[in-house]
């Protein structure tokens, strides 16, 4: 669901960020899902804040857009994040920096594995490439959009989501649900992409 209405989603370039987000939270009701969250769409010097409210700033599709997104249906929370980059030297290399640490973290998230382990690491590699941490690597999503994890153990969802954030500039976030299991992590949401026109 969530896969579908990204990729449905009309251009949102040349609207606000208030009417994005309203046409998100009209998809989900069409599909009959609820908000886990309010939807973020943060462009331009507003993804520079982890928790930006949609407003009446323009989209704009030479700007950094942030769109962070939950759903609740049958019961369960989706919690997803994509990114549109422009063509931007700065924001290209953000997103390259956070998508190198998302694939480690993600990498340790197998049983046995605590938590806070994974967001050592997190923080280990942030202050390796000079970036400021603003939030933990993730949180357990289930029943609720915000779980408690400690020891990871099979069949637990946790989000893996870190983010750099310039504020007043620019910032970057990339968010995906992984599945714990014996045989290693498995990326719920790598089919949920975001249709750039």
């Amino acid at each position: 669901m969530t896969g579908r209405i990204f990729r449905e989603l009309d251009s949102p370039f040349g609207r606000s960020e208030a009417d994005v987000a309203r046409e998100i939270r009209r998809r989900a009701k069409a599909l009959g899902a609820g908000l886990a969250f309010p939807p973020i769409v943060a462009s331009g010097c507003n993804s520079g804040y982890v928790h930006h409210k949609p407003g009446a700033k323009i989209v704009r599709g030479d700007e950094t857009v942030i769109f962070d997104v939950g759903f609740r249906a049958g019961g369960q929370c989706t919690d997803v994040t994509r990114m549109h980059i422009p063509n931007c030297r700065r924001d290209r290399k953000l997103l390259r920096d956070m998508l190198s640490i998302q694939k480690r973290c993600i990498a340790m998230s197998r049983p046995g594995v605590t938590l806070k382990a994974i967001n050592d690491e997190f923080r280990r590699l942030m202050k390796k490439k000079g970036y400021k941490v603003r939030h933990s690597i993730g949180h357990g999503v289930g029943l609720h959009v915000h779980e408690r994890a400690k020891a990871l153990k099979p069949g637990m969802v946790i989000t893996v989501e870190p983010g750099v954030y310039e504020r007043k500039k620019r910032g970057c976030r990339v968010e995906d649900m992984v599945l714990v299991t014996r045989g290693g992590p498995k990326i719920l949401t790598g089919n949920v992409k975001f249709r750039q026109a």
